[in-house]
């Protein structure tokens, strides 16, 4: 591509009109979440989404071709949006505390995003038994794509770092321990979600135990003293 070329197209991506329908497509997408969390995909009708964002239903139409593709861009948006938020979590040097950021960083999205949230639970839904495990639904399931987003190869990379610097055992696949660290994750934003606690603080020291106590499972001997040297120097700062 020319530098003129390049240099038009970044203006054309950038353009007051290009700023308006990125801007008018996430607030589609925003109001459609809503409608889908309170009461699921019969919920959403395009003339009252229209109508909540101040355009119209033809603008629904070009932005997404109509309702399906409405629900299918709602589940990007919603993985898409958390890849964002792990991508912005430093690299730190110390790869234990990398994976811990990020195990924060995805509990803050899902308080965050209550509405996304529940798009990303609904793909981890039971389906049919005949379909469970079928080679031809990989590219149907929804759950099968999760491990190849950008928002769970970043936790693969921060698992696959421990391991390369001796803090997590080298005997189990990294992808059984990033998928271990989702599973716990996924499932302890979605009890929290649901109310399954008393208090915020009920759910953010449980957060907190749970995670510590899988991170502990997969350490070294090494691993283990770089802990709890984290852990005694944090200690120590609270204390101070």
């Amino acid at each position: 591509m020319s530098k003129s070329n390049a240099q038009s197209e970044t203006h054309a991506e950038t353009s007051p009109a290009d700023q308006r329908r990125h801007a008018q497509r996430a607030a589609l997408l925003d109001a459609a979440s809503r409608m889908l969390m309170r009461g699921g995909p019969d919920s959403i009708s395009l003339r009252k989404l229209a109508t909540e964002v101040g355009t119209s239903t033809m603008s629904v139409y070009t932005a997404f071709g109509g309702k399906e593709g409405l629900i299918n861009a709602l589940f990007d948006e919603a993985f898409d949006r958390l890849g964002a938020t792990q991508k912005a979590v430093p690299q730190n040097a110390e790869p234990l505390l990398w994976l811990a950021e990020l195990g924060r960083a995805y509990h803050k999205f899902a308080l965050d995003n209550p509405s996304y949230y529940a798009l990303m639970i609904s793909a981890t839904m039971p389906v049919s038994e005949a379909t469970r495990h079928a080679e031809e639904a990989s590219t149907t399931l929804l759950a099968r794509g999760i491990s190849v987003h950008p928002a769970y190869q970043y936790l693969f990379e921060a698992v696959e770092a421990c391991i390369a610097d001796g803090s997590f055992t080298d005997e189990i696949e990294p992808i059984m321990i990033a998928d271990a660290f989702w599973a716990v994750v996924h499932g302890l934003c979605s009890l929290e979600l649901a109310g399954f606690h008393a208090t915020a603080e009920d759910a953010k020291a449980r957060f907190g135990v749970t995670t510590l106590a899988m991170i502990r499972g997969f350490l070294t001997k090494k691993g283990l003293a770089k802990l709890d040297s984290f852990t005694k120097a944090q200690s120590s700062k609270s204390n101070s």
